[in-house]
């Protein structure tokens, strides 16, 4: 079966116009719907902007994007980024990205991160002073072309499993505007070596869910019910599936949320299949990236993410992972530097948290400067 893969353009075509092909209660996009005066959200105290990170290390690292974190059993936490830019650039808008790695990732151990993450170790090859792709290309790969980008990750007793999305693009065009999403596959590696060899589907390809699926994996969290819950994006509508931690290699061990509590329906029951199906869309107007957390603070699962594609942070929560969720809060805009800036990966790093979970530590990246920006928000 010829799977069909989602274009970036087609998804950035799709939010311009502030339509959603998956939920009929989407509305429009949230930058037609909040104003600057409606960032103040009810659940947020203060927002503290701490500025880019990363940006001082030895490397000549520039650029990254992405910057999902996974809490090791040591206590310190495993970062993962896409593109990594080295040196001097203008833009990552039409940069060559032939000799750019595709992903790179970072120790961080505990710390005050009151005035931003200060201590931090890249992986490097043996021997080298350049950061190390830890999800490498195969042979078949063309990285003129193709990139695997890794999203969130996840420790199941010595492993660590790294989502990722394989993504086919024009070397000559925009990034932004022209990469096909292949699917999403699954890395393994050894905690402490971080290795990743790349696991083989079911099918004998190395993506799990196809380009036509929600890309599970985007982000992920073991509840105390036994269960790892895996968010996927599909559009721009956030669709759940969970399986058990060590069957997470075994696709057919999932079972999709296929029906789930609303706000108009809050009393529905969540049902769940083995078979996805294009029907429980918890909510929407997420481009790809977020986080989704409980919250001992709050006493609800939060999420957080950037509201469309604009410079708008917003935070929804839920009593259940399954929901039913709230409307999206403005809870931060982000400064923009020209009106061609596009702003993702907004995401909380739920190991950061502090006052019990009254303050979270949250990044997003922003096109113009293409590198991760840490926010310090603190809960009412």
């Amino acid at each position: 079966m010829k799977h069909a893969s989602l274009l970036r353009r087609d998804f950035f075509r799709r939010m311009g116009l502030g339509a959603c092909s998956l939920s009929p209660a989407c509305g429009l996009l949230a930058s037609r719907v909040f104003g600057a005066d409606q960032a103040k959200s009810e659940l947020v105290e203060s927002v503290r902007d701490l500025g880019p990170q990363f940006l001082d290390n030895p490397l000549n690292i520039t650029g990254q994007d992405g910057a999902t974190s996974c809490e090791l059993p040591s206590g310190d936490s495993l970062w993962l980024f896409g593109d990594t830019i080295e040196g001097p650039f203008k833009s990552i808008r039409g940069h060559d990205l032939t000799d750019v790695l595709s992903n790179t990732a970072s120790i961080i151990p505990k710390q005050d991160f009151s005035e931003g993450i200060k201590k931090f170790r890249y992986l490097t090859a043996d021997g080298d002073s350049r950061a190390r792709q830890v999800i490498a290309f195969d042979k078949t790969e063309d990285r003129a072309k193709h990139r695997l980008w890794p999203i969130h990750s996840t420790c199941v007793g010595d492993s660590i499993y790294a989502f990722y999305h394989k993504i086919t693009m024009d070397a000559e065009r925009d990034v932004f505007e022209t990469f096909e999403l292949n699917g999403m596959g699954i890395a393994r590696a050894n905690v402490g070596e971080f290795c990743f060899e790349r696991l083989q589907a079911p099918d004998g390809t190395k993506e799990f869910w196809k380009g036509d699926q929600p890309g599970f994996g985007v982000f992920l969290e073991q509840l105390p019910d036994g269960y790892l819950y895996l968010w996927g994006c599909f559009w721009t509508g956030m669709f759940l599936v969970r399986t058990r931690p060590n069957s997470l290699e075994n696709l057919d061990s999932y079972e999709y949320l296929i029906e789930a509590p609303t706000l108009a329906q809050p009393n529905r029951k969540a049902r769940w299949s083995p078979k996805f199906e294009n029907a429980a869309v918890l909510f929407d107007n997420v481009p790809n990236e977020l986080s989704v957390s409980y919250n001992p603070y709050l006493k609800q699962h939060v999420a957080i993410h950037v509201l469309g594609r604009d410079n708008r942070l917003a935070i929804r929560t839920a009593p259940q992972i399954v929901g039913p969720w709230s409307k999206p809060e403005v809870f931060h805009i982000a400064p923009r530097q020209s009106d061609a800036d596009l702003f993702t990966a907004a995401k909380e790093h739920p190991e950061m948290r502090t006052s019990g979970g009254r303050t979270l530590y949250v990044t997003y990246v922003n096109s113009a400067n293409y590198i991760p920006t840490l926010l310090e928000v603190t809960l009412k």
